[in-house]
């Protein structure tokens, strides 16, 4: 009686500890996921606005020469 006592408390030990990596690994999926959006998050904030940068020089360079060209 004492040998499967002690192997079923040996199989719970492993089970809550299976359990315990189980909830770890899952906070850890979730933390690389916050994270990963955050850094996506602020690489289309720095490609917008280095967007808009050509874009307001490309319109500048448009106009100045338009102006030089019919002037």
């Amino acid at each position: 009686m004492k040998f499967n006592e002690r192997t079923a408390s040996i199989e719970l030990a492993r089970t809550i500890e299976q359990n315990k990596q189980d909830d770890r690994r899952v906070q850890n999926m979730e933390t690389d996921k916050k994270e990963k959006d955050r850094k996506d998050s602020v690489n289309m904030k720095f490609w917008h606005s280095i967007k808009q940068v050509v874009f307001v020089i490309a319109c500048a360079a448009i106009v100045i020469y338009t102006l030089i060209h019919f002037a």
